[in-house]
């Protein structure tokens, strides 16, 4: 067990990967992957078939992932 005055470091990698993510969930602009979406919907030609269903499946794997993202949320409001 880690004493209470001792930092943590993090790998290059695991910093890289936060603000990543943070980024993601950050960005409110024309870039944004929700912006990118509907852009893709208004003008569905510019997807083919496969690549409409490979997007599908990426979104399946995420909805998968909500009812985790779900209790995360839960407990850290609990903590609050």
């Amino acid at each position: 067990m880690a004493k209470e005055n001792e930092l943590e470091i993090i790998s290059q990698q695991d910093l890289d990967n936060l603000l990543r993510i943070n980024e993601f969930i950050e960005q409110e602009d024309e870039n944004s992957l929700v912006s990118e979406l509907k852009q893709a919907i208004l003008d569905s030609g510019k997807l083919e078939l496969y690549q409409w269903e490979s997007l599908r499946d990426h979104i399946a794997e995420i909805e998968e992932l909500i009812p985790h993202i779900d209790l995360i949320i839960k407990l850290k409001r609990e903590n609050i």
